[in-house]
């Protein structure tokens, strides 16, 4: 448009030479011009800070077991989904691994019955120890009944012999019968009350056979206890041995190797016939949705950025404006004193490459409710600045004061409103007053 505004000025131009050169008094002459409104509003800027894109996330490509590839199924550079074959590794002659897998395991299910057999007799020796007890209890009771039985005997005499005491005393007080009767019946009296004491007082102690009963069965318990412990561990052996030889079995077979996520092969280190382990990856697979944009901040900078704060980045060769998310702000400088920071860009079309320059944009409102004018229209000629505005077809010159500017925008301060307009092409060659035609817009 401005090529187009610059030729019908050329035109204009010679058209007033011309008539400068046919009349002794020239016509006014008429400028066309391009204008834009004033706005009023907070003029924002944006901060800019340079990273570059990387990959979010790269994923190791490793074989189950050693061997050889024998099928190679991508390319260095190929877009892969998760899941989908790498290659086919051979492990080579693996029998003998599986045969002596297969061993341990038989030996270890052996070991497992050896446990259980100990587990039941243990429970069996439990048992019989308590049976023991229980005889042993029993005869106790016996005992004590025994016991019983004689102090009531005695006690029975006792009364009798008391009895028989008494009245032979009587008769003695009489002169029935002699004083040495009656001793001899005290005597009795006093034995038996003696066989009774020593039998009623006597209280039973815990018999000897009780306590080795039960101690017995403490022993066989702590028995039960320790075999309880050997199966458990038996079990585990054989779980183990049983795991060794599944994985014997599937590493005698082909291997498939897979992709372990979705992007494209970075590397590829092998191929048919070579060799690979199950130690070292020999592929690696980038992801590239989502990318990541690293930038390094200096300690002013630090404090605009907050994990999980949205910004605004934009990817230069692109032309691309998009939002990211802030996933990681260092709080320790690294080895040039700077703090790293990361954030994730969505990169569905993967059009985003690692290594691309991307740019954190950071508006800042430096000039609140000013007003703005395109930069063009600012004109830098002399001391102060200065614009044109459309006033009855004529330019008028208004100087202003340049607050903030930028490329495509100028904060101002003069006597212009938002109902003027100003003029942002073909101002160069005006003069105060001069008239002026606006150009339309070509629709």
């Amino acid at each position: 448009m401005k090529r187009v505004v610059t030729f019908v000025f050329l035109l204009a131009m010679l058209a007033a030479c011309s008539s400068s050169n046919n009349a002794e008094e020239p016509e006014e002459r008429i400028t066309p011009v391009e204008t834009a409104p004033i706005t009023k509003g907070d003029f924002v800027v944006n901060r800019e800070i340079v990273g570059r894109a990387s990959t979010a996330d790269s994923s190791p490509v490793v074989s189950k077991v050693p061997g050889e590839v024998v099928s190679m199924k991508v390319s260095k550079g190929d877009r892969v989904e998760k899941g989908d074959v790498i290659a086919v590794v051979d492990p080579g002659d693996t029998n003998s691994q599986v045969e002596m897998q297969q061993l341990s395991l038989e030996q270890a299910q052996k070991q497992l019955e050896n446990a259980k057999l100990a587990k039941q007799q243990a429970q069996e020796g439990i048992d019989n120890a308590k049976k023991q007890v229980e005889v042993a209890e029993q005869g106790v009771q016996a005992q004590a009944s025994q016991t019983e039985a004689a102090a009531k005997a005695a006690y029975d005499q006792y009364k009798q012999a008391k009895d028989l005491a008494e009245q032979t005393k009587k008769l003695v007080d009489e002169g029935t019968v002699p004083k040495v009767l009656y001793e001899q019946a005290q005597s009795r009296a006093d034995q038996a009350y003696a066989q009774y004491k020593k039998l009623k007082g006597q209280e039973s102690p815990p018999s000897s056979t009780v306590a080795q009963a039960e101690a017995q069965v403490d022993a066989a318990q702590q028995q039960l206890e320790q075999a309880e412990v050997g199966v458990d561990q038996a079990e585990i052996q054989v779980e183990q041995a049983q795991v060794q030889l599944n994985s014997a079995k599937d590493q005698s077979a082909n291997q498939t190797v897979t992709a372990p996520s979705s992007g494209e092969v970075s590397t590829l280190e092998a191929g048919e016939g070579d060799m690979v382990t199950n130690q070292q990856p020999f592929a690696t697979i980038v992801g590239l949705n989502p990318m990541t944009i690293t930038a390094m901040l200096t300690p002013d900078q630090l404090h605009l950025f907050s994990k999980g704060k949205e910004m605004d980045v934009d990817i230069d060769t692109l032309k691309d404006n998009r939002k990211s998310k802030v996933t990681y702000v260092s709080s320790v400088p690294n080895d040039t004193g700077l703090y790293p920071v990361e954030a994730t860009v969505n990169n569905d079309k993967e059009k985003i490459k690692p290594g691309m320059m991307a740019k954190f944009l950071l508006p800042e409102t430096v000039v609140k409710d000013t007003l703005i004018v395109p930069t063009d229209a600012v004109i830098q000629d002399g001391a102060k600045p200065y614009v044109y505005k459309v006033v009855d077809d004529k330019a008028v010159k208004v100087t202003v004061d340049v607050q903030e500017s930028q490329t495509d925008r100028t904060a101002v301060t003069g006597d212009i409103t938002t109902k003027d307009q100003v003029i942002t092409s073909g101002q160069l060659t005006l003069t105060d007053g001069g008239k002026v035609s606006i150009m339309k817009e070509e629709a």
